[in-house]
């Protein structure tokens, strides 16, 4: 049966207001194919399992230390001492040696407080539909709904498509929140049971976007051509990274292309670039690079708005 479908969830997100009108509810799916070098969710890359450390959340290996005994690859080893967040004294916290560690995850079913984690939570279509529909409520006083996000859902098609006819069937209105990277003919056939995608364009030239992100544009403008004439209707997200793609001709491309695809267009969102997702990429052991990337000021911004808005479009910082 569809409902028992799995899919590989990394977290669900309740009373979401920026993923969509609305009160929602945002399921994150784990994996996607691209690899931007701004991205806000490093957990959300990997198809595989990771391992992550929350340090806020270890007691310490004074009183613990579960982790390092589990570990058989000498991977986990005492590091330095740190005031804790939940008692007055300091404690032991672990250190993980990358080059080491299998993602055996053994250390995270020995931790007693989940400090060590596996950010991977397979779960059914049934599961997580279950756990959204108790908010239907809300969606219906204030237009909500469920978006399903990533990661690249549309690299999980099949549960993607299960969980969106699910929805549908119970009248709770869907949103997607995709790349756009995924086979046209997949984007096709979920669009009966999607009201709304939230698109990214990331970069109008394919060279660039595939030095930004690992991949090519040309699919991901292709899907947008290809949806708005199907009758699909879109909020067109434009991250901003100074340095990267927030430069004058790139600006230019992105709002002459939302003209082009404007009968599809609910609303542009212009998204400042943000360092919020650094402590991610520190949980996960990952080098974080744009170390040296500040957000753009608020009259750049203020200047890119009312370009966007000068050539007709509806568009709005967010």
């Amino acid at each position: 049966m569809a409902e028992e479908i799995i899919g590989n969830v990394y977290d669900i997100q309740k009373f979401s207001v920026h993923d969509g009108p609305g009160i929602r509810t945002t399921v994150f799916l784990k994996g996607c194919p691209l690899r931007c070098l701004w991205c806000h969710s490093p957990e959300s890359q990997r198809f595989e399992s990771d391992l992550a450390f929350m340090e806020m959340k270890c007691i310490g290996l004074e009183v613990c230390g579960l982790c390092v005994k589990a570990c058989g690859q000498g991977a986990i080893s005492a590091g330095e001492k740190k005031k804790s967040l939940t008692e007055d004294k300091e404690i032991t916290v672990p250190v993980v040696d990358r080059a080491r560690c299998v993602t055996c995850l053994k250390c995270a079913e020995a931790c007693p407080s989940g400090a060590l984690y596996d950010p991977k939570k397979p779960m059914t279509v049934e599961e997580v539909f279950t756990a959204a529909a108790k908010d239907k409520k809300y969606y219906d006083k204030s237009g909500g709904g469920v978006t399903v996000s990533g990661g690249e859902p549309m690299s999980q098609f099949p549960f993607t498509l299960a969980l969106a006819k699910r929805c549908r069937e119970a009248g709770i209105t869907v949103a997607l929140d995709t790349t756009g990277f995924a086979p046209t003919e997949r984007f096709l056939e979920i669009l009966p049971y999607v009201d709304l995608f939230l698109y990214d364009l990331k970069h109008m030239d394919s060279k660039s976007h595939r030095n930004l992100t690992g991949v090519p544009n040309d699919l991901i403008l292709e899907n947008a051509r290809v949806l708005t004439k199907a009758g699909g209707r879109f909020q067109v997200r434009f991250p901003m990274i100074p340095k990267l793609n927030a430069t004058p001709e790139n600006i230019r491309a992105t709002a002459e292309f939302c003209v082009e695809i404007q009968d599809g267009i609910d609303v542009v969102q212009l998204l400042p670039y943000h360092k919020f997702g650094a402590t991610k990429y520190e949980r996960l052991g990952i080098p974080y690079r744009l170390t040296n990337v500040e957000p753009p000021s608020d009259e750049f911004m203020q200047e890119t708005l009312q370009l966007f808005q000068g050539m007709g479009l509806k568009a709005m910082i967010h």
